[in-house]
């Protein structure tokens, strides 16, 4: 199903760094596990395009990369992952600490929220949250099981 995303991520590091990305992409269901693609530009690298891709099982979340940036991070609570994050520039070896992961699912949209630490040698270097709204583009389809995602409608209207 096409849909409409809205990604906020918000990291904490000795300030307080929030981006905001409004695109399309697709949402599948299989069984209980939700999947999300969608594809983008680095701010830094606009001409190379990265493949994203999004799978919720539960409170486990896995996020890949393919592209310019290539990695495969994976928060669940109260666990820690090793990523390998490839970059034009090189690699960086990042553990992610997930703190929470939230997934809330209605008639016109899935929301989820994860907060998790990144950190480099067992120490922390920024505690992040990231929240993701993905709602159909067709009016009359559903998803799944907030109403209170209807706000981001109007800010995606222009895509």
């Amino acid at each position: 199903m096409d849909i409409l995303l809205k990604i906020t991520g918000t990291a904490q590091t000795d300030t307080v760094d929030t981006t905001e990305t409004l695109t399309r992409g697709t949402f599948h269901r299989h069984g209980e596990t939700l999947y999300i693609f969608y594809d983008g530009a680095d701010d830094e690298t606009p001409e190379l395009i990265t493949r994203h891709r999004i799978v919720i099982d539960g409170d486990r979340v896995e996020v890949q990369k393919r592209g310019a940036i290539q990695t495969m991070m994976v928060i669940q609570p109260g666990e820690l992952n090793q990523c390998d994050y490839a970059t034009p520039f090189g690699i960086l070896r990042l553990d992610f600490y997930g703190i929470s992961v939230d997934v809330e699912q209605t008639e016109s949209c899935v929301r989820i929220r994860m907060s998790y630490e990144i950190r480099i040698d067992g120490t922390v270097v920024s505690e992040n949250e990231l929240l993701i709204e993905a709602f159909p583009t067709e009016e009359n389809t559903t998803m799944l099981p907030s109403p209170d995602c209807e706000g981001i409608k109007e800010d995606t209207t222009a895509l």
